[in-house]
């Protein structure tokens, strides 16, 4: 049991304590607004700018870029999308990251390949001298087999082939960006 001894009633309420209290909880709770409501009021973007401009990659523009596109082909022949991100539930950049360095042979230099890798290298008589994009092929397989594996064989959206389609933005300007640079086809 606890004896209470600082009023007689039992009441230790102080008005001193219950506002100093009350302003603390204040404090706490304004405390976070504060850089938010900075930020708000110094922001250079207002909508609907800000929602465009976070699409675009930062730097500079003029340096231009390599992008790439997944498609499939199904068994009755029609087109469909791809995203990699949906079959391997991975980050997009990480996901487009794997494919630049499965196109550019980057998986040959890494300070322990693989020994397939490594079997291949001394196949071709070093690193330098495999062809472009020699893994691209087991890639593309790889993602064609895990679409197909969640569908029935007699879906429609079964695939037959899985295509990659690299594209060049050359920079500059926000137009060119659709030039066709290589097409890897895979028949699964």
């Amino acid at each position: 049991m606890t004896v209470n001894s600082s009023t007689p009633g039992g009441n230790d309420a102080q008005p001193g304590n219950d506002r100093r209290l009350l302003i603390r909880y204040a404090a706490i709770t304004v405390a976070p607004f504060v850089p938010l409501m900075t930020s708000f009021v110094f922001v250079r973007n207002l909508y609907p700018f800000a929602a465009s401009t976070m699409m675009m990659e930062s730097g500079d523009p003029g340096r231009g870029t390599t992008y790439y596109i997944l498609r499939g082909e199904t068994l009755s022949g029609e087109i469909v999308d791809l995203p990699p991100v949906v079959m391997t539930n991975a980050l997009s950049q990480g996901t487009w990251s794997l494919v630049a360095a499965t196109v550019e042979n980057r998986n040959f230099t890494n300070r322990k390949p693989h020994p397939a890798n490594l079997a291949l290298i001394a196949e071709a008589g070093g690193p330098d001298k495999i062809p472009p994009a020699a893994r691209l092929n087991d890639l593309l397989r790889s993602w064609g087999a895990i679409h197909n594996s969640r569908l029935a064989p007699s879906s429609p959206q079964y695939l037959r082939a899985v295509t990659l389609q690299a594209f060049r933005w050359s920079g500059g300007g926000y137009n060119n960006y659709d030039q066709l640079v290589q097409t890897w086809r895979v028949e699964l």
